[in-house]
């Protein structure tokens, strides 16, 4: 059975400029990555790019697995890869006009390691309150290693 170790909801709301999410010792990483062919997400060693510019705010919550998490039909996007992480703790990464923040950091437990990820997304809407109206988004990123 699969189970969920542990988990982060980090409650701090990202305005905008998500970059992505790296590790914490490697925030540079995230320059220049390639994403996916509908330009939404892609990785590099210690880094995946997530292009959320669509939304107005967004929030991220991260879940460590202990072997692949059932995929969520109800979230309208989805994207799979993997990322070598050095220390295995990372962070999100907001930049705009040359500043830069941070989110809080999720430990996966494990440094030098490759890990699965799966990126699940939902823009919040309701009757005539469509998502492009409310512009929030809900970010999930779900780790864990192959056995």
């Amino acid at each position: 059975m699969t189970n969920i170790i542990t988990e982060l909801l980090d409650r701090r709301e990202i305005q905008k400029y998500l970059s992505g999410v790296a590790d914490v010792e490697k925030s540079w990483v995230l320059n220049g990555i390639p994403t996916d062919a509908e330009g939404w997400a892609g990785t590099v060693d210690d880094g995946i790019a997530i292009d959320e510019i669509e939304s107005e705010r967004c929030m991220i919550k991260y879940e460590l697995w202990d072997s692949p998490p059932p995929v969520l039909d109800t979230w309208e996007r989805t994207w799979s890869g993997s990322v070598r992480l050095t220390s295995g703790r990372i962070n999100s990464i907001e930049q705009y006009s040359g500043d830069v923040s941070y989110g809080e950091e999720f430990n996966l437990g494990r440094e030098n390691s490759t890990w699965q990820v799966r990126i699940h997304r939902k823009a919040l809407g309701h009757e005539e309150f469509t998502p492009n109206i409310i512009s929030f988004t809900l970010l999930k990123l779900q780790f864990w290693l192959d056995h």
